[in-house]
C-alpha cells in the first residue's frame, strides 16, 4: 500500500461510520443507575460501547466491570467483555471526555455517559447543540433518569438549593429533562406506593417513556436508540397534557395552534418563554420542551427540542395528509398555561393574519 493510500483511509473511515449516538445516564445516588449501566454492559446486543463516568464510588461500574486504576487521573482503559462489547471509561466531563474518545473512533459505535447523583443533565444534553464541532461526530440519542420508587417521594422535595436557579431539586430535574425513566426497585415497595410513584412521575413529565424494574434489569432495546431528538420516535401521545400538577408545582403543559407558522415566530415565542422569562413569566422555571410546528413553505414537519434555555429545530418527517397543527409540549415549574396559550396562540396565528 502506499503512502497515498494510507492518508486517505482516516477520511473514508470517517464517511463510513457516521455520528456516534450518545445516551446520557442520570438519577439519585443510590437510585441504581450504576447497576443499569452494568447491567448494558454485560447484556448481548451487538454494541461496542464506549463509557465516560464521572462519578467513581465504591459501587461504580468502573470498579464492577472495566477495573480501573487510581481516582485522579485523566486516562482511557479499553477492556474486551464477555459479550464482545469493547468498553471504555474516560475521566473526563463533558466535551473533554467525548473529544478524547473520538480520537479512538472506530472501536465503538455507542456512547454512554453516566453522570453523577447530584448532577443536573440539562447543561450536558445543552452541550450537543452548543458545540458545533461536537455535533458533527456525535449526536444525543436520548436521557434516561433511574428513579428510586422507594425513597423518591422524599427526594422530590428535598435537595434543591434555594438561591439556585429555580430553586429545584435534582430529582426534579433530572426526572424533568429525562426521555425514558426508570422506575427501579419495584420489589421493594408495595403496589399502591409504586402506583403512586408512576402517577407522580407521569404529571412531573408527561413526555417520557416509563418503565418499572427490579435491580435495574429493563431490555437494552429499550434504553438505547431512543432517536429522542430527531423526530424518529415520535408518537402523537408524547405531546399530549398527562395529569393535573403535583405539589411540587413541576408538571407538564400541551400547547396547540391550528394551521401554519414562520419558523420566525416560533422561535420569537421560544426566545420569550427561555429567556426572557422574568418579564414574561415570573417564577416560571422551563426544564425541557419539545413539540412539532407546521412551517410555511416546507412539506415536512420542523421539530423542536429544548432543554433548560437551550434549543434546536430539525426538519423531520413529511406531513402528508396530516392536520397541520403546532403543538408544544413544556415541562418545568409554575406553568401558568393560560397565559402560555393565549402567548403561543397570538405568536403564530400574527404571522397567519399578515403573510
Amino acid at each position: 500500500m502506499s503512502d497515498s493510500d494510507d492518508e486517505e483511509c482516516p477520511e473514508l473511515v470517517e464517511e463510513v461510520l457516521g455520528k456516534v449516538p450518545v445516551t446520557v445516564i442520570t438519577g439519585q445516588l443510590g437510585s441504581g443507575k450504576t447497576t443499569l449501566l452494568t447491567h448494558i454492559l454485560t447484556t448481548q446486543h451487538g454494541k461496542k460501547i464506549a463509557v465516560i463516568l464521572n462519578e467513581f464510588g465504591s459501587e461504580s461500574a468502573d470498579e464492577k466491570s472495566m477495573a480501573v486504576t487510581e481516582e485522579g487521573e485523566t486516562y482511557s482503559e479499553w477492556l474486551e467483555l464477555r459479550n464482545g462489547c469493547l468498553c471504555c471509561s474516560v475521566k473526563d466531563n463533558g466535551v473533554a471526555a467525548i473529544e478524547n474518545l473520538m480520537k479512538r473512533r472506530g472501536k465503538f459505535d455507542y456512547i454512554l455517559l453516566e453522570t453523577t447523583g447530584l448532577a443536573d443533565p440539562a447543561p450536558v444534553a445543552a452541550m450537543f447543540w452548543l458545540d458545533e464541532e461536537l455535533g458533527a461526530q456525535v449526536y444525543l440519542d436520548g436521557v434516561v433518569t433511574v428513579v428510586d420508587s422507594k425513597n423518591c417521594l422524599t427526594q422530590m422535595k428535598g435537595g434543591g438549593d434555594p438561591n439556585a436557579s429555580g430553586g429545584l431539586s435534582d430529582w426534579l430535574r433530572q426526572v424533568g429533562v429525562a426521555d425514558l425513566i426508570v422506575v427501579n426497585k419495584s420489589d421493594l415497595v408495595e403496589q399502591s406506593h409504586l402506583d403512586h410513584v408512576l402517577q407522580m412521575v407521569g404529571k412531573v413529565n408527561g413526555s417520557a417513556d416509563v418503565v418499572t424494574a427490579a435491580h435495574s434489569v429493563v431490555p437494552v432495546e429499550t434504553l438505547l436508540d431512543l432517536h429522542a431528538y430527531d423526530g424518529e420516535s415520535e408518537r402523537p401521545d408524547k405531546f399530549e397534557e398527562k395529569g393535573a400538577h403535583l405539589d411540587s408545582s413541576v408538571g407538564t403543559v400541551s400547547l396547540q395552534v391550528t394551521g401554519e407558522t414562520s419558523l420566525a415566530a416560533a422561535e420569537e415565542f421560544l426566545g420569550r418563554m427561555l429567556w426572557e422569562t422574568e418579564t414574561h413569566y415570573p417564577g416560571t422555571t422551563v426544564l425541557r420542551c419539545k413539540g412539532l410546528l407546521a412551517v410555511k413553505g416546507e412539506d415536512v414537519q420542523v421539530m423542536v427540542q429544548g432543554v433548560a434555555d437551550t434549543y434546536d429545530t430539525y426538519r423531520t418527517r413529511a406531513w402528508e395528509d396530516k392536520p397541520r397543527v403546532n403543538t408544544l409540549v413544556v415541562i418545568g415549574r409554575y406553568l401558568d398555561k393560560v397565559k402560555l396559550q393565549e402567548d403561543f396562540t397570538k405568536a403564530l396565528t400574527i404571522t397567519n393574519k399578515t403573510s
